[in-house]
């Protein structure tokens, strides 16, 4: 029986800007990025596309 609900992680602006800017480096690849990071690789992708990398 699973008893704790999972909440939701709030990213800091800097966190994301972060993260965004690893995943923006020469032969980065996304997914390993999102995977280190805890994140779902479509949600990576998604501030991608808010800072127009994508």
């Amino acid at each position: 029986m699973i008893t704790a609900r999972r909440r939701r992680r709030n990213w800091t602006p800097a966190e994301k800007a972060r993260i965004v800017a690893e995943s923006a480096e020469p032969g980065a690849n996304i997914s390993a990025v999102a995977r280190r990071w805890g994140i779902n690789r479509g949600l990576l992708s998604v501030w991608r596309r808010h800072v127009g990398l994508v």
